[in-house]
């Protein structure tokens, strides 16, 4: 009897060793990494300036804009008449983005009200100066992109093709047999009405030069803001620079013809159909 204990015992420890060895970890399924959707360019803000409120729930009231800083920001210094071709602006437009990358990785506008105790309360403050800064700088890149027709990818390419090829109602009835959500299809058509229409499109690139030059002023305060050492004696210097600054960021969302032209064409392109490319 005890024989036969010793020989189970010597069966069960080698099950283990083999199944700890690489040849029985090879034959178990990969377990492939999660990919992270990094691309805020469709974060839709929920709460306002006007509507914030504290972890305790204590209503906020709205931090100062300053009317000179404002100004001074929407004013171009130097208007850069270098863009004249896509080229140039693609280059233009990418320089800024990269500068906002830097400020991101290191935290963003976000991180500086975090780690100031008394700041933290007004810290979607920096939120949507991070959010919104990446709208303004993508719609730059995609306005160099579309100077002389909105630019398309594969998914936008065969949506115009079936457009001219069946037409607005047989496109319409074609996708609803498949399955697909009544609103889904019409935002599909309504982008390859677009698309058809921008041909007809020729922005000046002296123009969206003038948006990215005065843009500048913006990422500047941007990368100002990031390294400020935040004290007692500056914080509402602080406060205000920052919430002038996101004043003036949604004011361009608006105002800037190119910018809002961008954001109003990339409303219409649905971000499961953007997933799918890349």
């Amino acid at each position: 009897m005890k024989r036969l204990q010793i020989i189970f015992c010597v069966i069960v420890a080698g099950v283990l060793v083999m199944s700890c060895s690489p040849e029985a970890a090879q034959d178990e399924p990969m377990q492939m990494p999660f990919k992270e959707n990094t691309w805020v360019r469709k974060e839709t803000l929920t709460k306002s300036k006007d509507n914030m409120f504290a972890s305790t729930g204590e209503q906020l009231a709205p931090l100062p804009v300053d009317a000179r800083l404002t100004k001074k920001l929407n004013t171009i210094s130097t208007p850069n008449s270098s863009i004249n071709s896509e080229e140039n602006c693609l280059s233009e437009a990418n320089a800024l983005d990269k500068r906002r990358m830097v400020v991101q990785k290191r935290g963003g506008a976000w991180h500086v009200f975090e780690r100031v105790a008394e700041a933290k309360k007004y810290s979607n403050y920096g939120m949507q100066i991070d959010s919104q800064l990446n709208r303004l700088v993508f719609s730059l890149k995609h306005i160099c992109r579309g100077a002389k027709g909105m630019p398309l990818n594969g998914w936008g390419r065969t949506k115009v093709e079936e457009l001219q090829k069946y037409g607005k109602e047989k496109m319409r009835e074609i996708y609803i047999e498949l399955g697909n959500p009544p609103a889904d299809v019409d935002l599909w058509i309504a982008y390859a009405e677009r698309g058809i229409e921008s041909r007809k499109r020729n922005i000046p690139f002296s123009e969206i030069g003038e948006s990215i030059s005065s843009t500048e002023n913006l990422v500047s305060l941007y990368e100002n803001l990031s390294l400020r050492k935040v004290d007692e004696a500056s914080l509402n210097s602080f406060y205000s620079d920052a919430s002038t600054l996101l004043s003036v960021i949604n004011d361009r969302l608006k105002s800037d013809p190119r910018v809002a032209l961008a954001i109003e064409e990339d409303n219409l392109l649905p971000i499961t159909d953007i997933e799918s490319e890349m």
